[in-house]
C-alpha cells in the first residue's frame, strides 16, 4: 500500500473558537468534538484541531501547515473570512489557472484558499 494522507491537524489554543470558525467556513458541523481533539471528516481526509494543552504537550500554535482548500466561489469565500475580521495574508491573485489568497484563522494557522479558473 501507498502513503497516504488521512488526516492533517492543526494545533489550536481555543477550541470552540476553532470550531466556530471551521463550521462556518465549511458550512457543516463538525464530526467530533472534544476537548482536546476535535474533526471535521470528509470523504478522503480529516481536518483534526488539536488542542496540546490538553496534554500538557508544548508546541508552536501558528503557521505549523498550511491546508489548501478548493472553494466553488472565492469571493464569497474571502467575504466570509472578511466577516470574521481574519487577516488576509496573502491578497487575493491569479497564479495560472488558478485564484488564490491566504488567511490566518483565530488561532494563528495559515489557511490557503483556490478555486481554479479555465
Amino acid at each position: 500500500m501507498k502513503p497516504q494522507i488521512k488526516a492533517i491537524y492543526l494545533s489550536v489554543k481555543n477550541m470552540k473558537r476553532a470550531v466556530k470558525f471551521y463550521e462556518d467556513i465549511f458550512d457543516t458541523p463538525v464530526s467530533s468534538f472534544d476537548k482536546r481533539m476535535s474533526s471535521f471528516d470528509f470523504d478522503y481526509i480529516s481536518l483534526l484541531l488539536f488542542d496540546p494543552s490538553a496534554d500538557n504537550e508544548k508546541t508552536t500554535i501558528g503557521n505549523n501547515v498550511v491546508p489548501n482548500i478548493e472553494v466553488e466561489d472565492i469571493n464569497r469565500m474571502l467575504e466570509i473570512i472578511k466577516e470574521k475580521n481574519s487577516k488576509i495574508i496573502m491578497p487575493l491573485e491569479k497564479v495560472e489557472n488558478y485564484l488564490i489568497f491566504q488567511a490566518e484563522d483565530p488561532e494563528g494557522n495559515v489557511i490557503e484558499f483556490y478555486q481554479i479558473k479555465g
